[in-house]
Order: structure tokens, then C-alpha cells, then sequence
């Protein structure tokens, strides 16, 4: 697992012993990445509330959030992020500003999600076009999760065609789309470890209330923390 040579903060390390809820931020290049860790040290449920403001998160009406151990995305943090944890367990959850175009808010090869391994990340309006590049382990199938959800309620991004780089789609890398209201998931499959370029078609639609979110293949239990004594 690869190391993101960035600092972690507690967050409330004079309030809780110890702390429960730690922040990293990377901000060495656009767009900042957020990704926060919750805990419960306690051999009980726990609610954790964060105060995102307080926690030195940039102001935003909303903050889009996905839950890595989940494997879902989780409703718009406004002001708060609020999360239930089981008995000694965690939750890391990656975070950004809801924006009028789609972004990747979380990567599937790493709990930084996309710290460590999206190289870029680029919106072209011009075009309605999210392109990026990321480096893929071969023979592990490679997710970016997409919010497309606007700050408002009546508008989303509708996910439409994925590809890879001419000489990525020589090399046998594949790609798939999948999504609903606004939250999409595309899922990168190489036979071998490589930095490929990929670009995501999108077009603007109506928000449809019946339809479900993308939901996850798999979804994980969240991670346990020791049951020691």
C-alpha cells in the first residue's frame, strides 16, 4: 500500500482521548482532496458529529461524501458531516465541495482515494468532458466515483460514454460507466500496472426522483479496530 507522505490532524485531539476524527488534506495541486477518518474506540455504537468549518474544512454550501469502507456514497454533508459508527470500528470518508459539474470524489485503489494514485483531474465545459489520468494495478479492476449531484435539487449529470487513451485501449486496458442521479461509478481494468488517460462524456438532465443512486457491486462491512482488552 502505498504511503501518501502528507501529515494527518487530529482534529479534536484536545476534546476526546483519543482523538476520534482526523483530517487530511491535500492541497499540493488541483483540485484539494479531503479525506476524513472517524473512530469509535468504544465497545458500543457511537455518533460522531463533525463541524466541518471548525475542522478547518474551506466554507461550502454543501460537501459531497463517500464512505471507503462502504463502498457508498452518503448524502450531502451540510455544515456537519454525521455518522454512526459500530463498536471499534471506523469510517474514512472522502469529501469535496459540491460543484455545477462532475467530479471524482473518491478512487477505489486506496484510502486516500485518489491522493496517491489520480494524477490529474480536469473538467472540459466546452466539450461536457471530465479527463484525468491515474495509475492502475494490473489484474485489480479500478473504480472512480463520480459526483455529479449540483448543490440544487432539480438538475444533475448524467454519466454517458467512458474511454481510455488510444494506446491504453492497445494495451487491453477496458472501461465502464454505470450511474443514476447525479452519482456515477467508472471502473478501469488493466491486464498490467500502467498510468493511463481517461475521459468521461456527460451531459446535463433532470433529476429523476424515482431513480436509485449507483449502488456499490459489493459492499464492505466497516472496518473493525482491535478487540483487545
Amino acid at each position: 500500500m502505498p504511503a501518501h507522505s502528507l501529515p494527518a490532524r487530529p482534529v479534536d485531539l484536545f476534546e476526546t482521548e483519543p482523538a476520534r476524527v482526523w483530517l487530511l488534506s491535500d492541497t499540493r495541486r488541483e483540485p484539494h482532496r479531503h479525506v476524513m477518518g472517524l473512530f469509535n474506540w468504544e465497545k458500543t455504537p457511537a455518533t460522531v458529529e463533525v463541524d466541518l468549518a471548525r475542522a478547518g474544512l474551506p466554507a461550502a454550501e454543501a460537501w459531497a461524501a463517500f464512505d471507503f469502507w462502504g463502498n457508498v456514497f452518503l448524502p450531502p454533508a451540510r455544515g456537519t458531516l454525521t455518522l454512526t459508527l459500530p463498536p471499534k470500528s471506523c469510517r474514512i470518508v472522502a469529501l469535496r465541495p459540491l460543484a455545477d459539474r462532475p467530479q471524482v470524489l473518491s478512487t477505489s485503489r486506496h484510502i486516500t482515494q485518489g491522493i496517491v494514485e489520480l494524477k490529474e483531474e480536469a473538467w472540459d465545459a466546452a466539450t461536457s468532458t471530465l479527463r484525468g489520468r491515474s495509475t492502475v494495478v494490473g489484474g485489480d479492476a479500478y473504480e472512480l466515483r463520480i459526483v455529479g449531484a449540483l448543490p440544487g435539487d432539480a438538475e444533475i449529470w448524467e454519466v454517458g460514454k467512458a474511454s481510455v487513451s488510444e494506446a491504453d485501449a492497445a494495451a487491453g486496458v477496458t472501461v465502464a460507466s454505470r450511474g443514476a442521479n447525479g452519482l456515477s461509478r467508472v471502473t478501469i481494468a488493466s491486464p498490467a500496472g500502467r498510468e493511463g488517460a481517461w475521459s468521461i462524456r456527460f451531459r446535463r438532465a433532470a433529476r429523476d426522483a424515482s431513480a436509485r443512486p449507483a449502488e456499490p457491486a459489493n459492499v464492505r462491512p466497516g472496518a473493525q479496530l482491535s478487540s483487545e482488552e
